[in-house]
């Protein structure tokens, strides 16, 4: 008998994809779901933060709570939206105490103000353990959406900030490295609102995403939903100076960066004569956007290290699925 094991989230996602009719412009398989309001699509996206799986040891309930606000923001920035409010569903022991409940509702409304939008209403239940749903709507006009289809052969491929710093903060957390800053951005994701809003007023972006479950994974969705491949030079990929305190192993420091995740970054593809406004863009935005590669027209997903060429494997985080950390 299948089980959600054997599928893994993603293809578990596509069932789901394929029973629902949705009756949104843009539906499930996307970052938001996109609903016509006349001249701009009304955004929608929903994320779950559960104990096991996302909350390490080290993590405070103030940190627990900007992230949730922070993950769904992501959704809205990788769509080019700005934000107009977020709910949150609450499902907690009653052995909780009091200002434990106070300090996370900290954090979710300070992450919420910091991104120039508010937390409007919610739910709680009382629940065996710590669970939190949010939920984020946003707006964006409809000649401005950015989707995770779209990309074109000759497209080249970039992405805001470094990756593989959440990564480090995890594996410090968990070896007492003391990576604080490292240690912050895994805590507390910083999603690329004003980023995506500066990508999306460009018309110079094809394809976007943010990325929450690792580079090569995300990756691979921009590359399923376009049909077209994509070729990334390992060297160019922008890494924090964290990932080589973490592991002094390059092979470890590879996977980090590449299938790792939480760095709530965009990985988006621009039309190739636009690397120069790209450039524009990050001194206005004070991001940097880097360009990692180009979108082909090949058989499969490369990855150029050291002037090798290899296939890039799907390796980045799934639910349903165990990797060893």
């Amino acid at each position: 008998m299948k089980t959600l094991g054997t599928l893994g989230e993603r293809e578990t996602i596509r069932i789901i994809e394929r029973i629902i009719k949705s009756d949104a412009a843009v539906g499930p398989g996307d970052d938001c779901a996109a609903i016509d309001i006349g001249d701009m699509y009304l955004l929608v996206t929903t994320d779950m933060m559960v104990t096991k799986a996302h909350i390490p040891k080290g993590m405070g309930p103030y940190d627990i709570g900007w992230s949730i606000v922070a993950v769904n923001l992501s959704d809205i920035a990788a769509m080019g939206g700005k934000p107009l409010g977020v709910v949150t569903a609450i499902g907690i022991t009653r052995g909780h105490p009091i200002d434990f409940i106070e300090q996370m509702a900290d954090g979710m409304n300070d992450c919420a103000r910091r991104f120039d939008t508010s937390v409007v209403g919610g739910d709680t239940k009382e629940h065996e353990d710590l669970v939190l749903s949010g939920t984020a709507f946003g707006i964006v006009p409809k000649n401005a959406i950015l989707l995770r289809k779209g990309a074109h052969a000759g497209d080249l491929i970039a992405v805001s900030g470094q990756l593989g710093k959440a990564g480090s903060g995890f594996y410090s957390l968990k070896r007492a490295l003391g990576l604080k800053e490292a240690e912050d951005a895994l805590k507390r994701p910083w999603p690329r609102v004003k980023e995506g809003m500066l990508l999306s007023k460009s018309g110079i972006v094809t394809s976007c995403m943010d990325i929450s479950d690792g580079l090569s994974a995300s990756i691979f969705e921009l590359s399923r939903m376009s049909g077209m491949t994509y070729e990334v030079d390992y060297a160019r990929i922008p890494k924090a100076k964290e990932v080589e305190m973490a592991f002094h192993d390059l092979e470890r420091q590879k996977d980090l960066v590449l299938n790792f995740g939480d760095d709530f970054e965009l990985l988006f593809t621009i039309k190739r004569q636009a690397e120069d406004d790209l450039l524009k863009l990050s001194k206005d935005s004070g991001c940097p956007f880097t360009v990692i590669g180009k979108v082909t027209s090949g058989e499969e997903n490369i990855l150029i290290d050291g002037g090798k060429r290899e296939k890039l494997e799907n390796l980045g985080y799934e639910h349903f699925r165990t990797r060893q950390q």
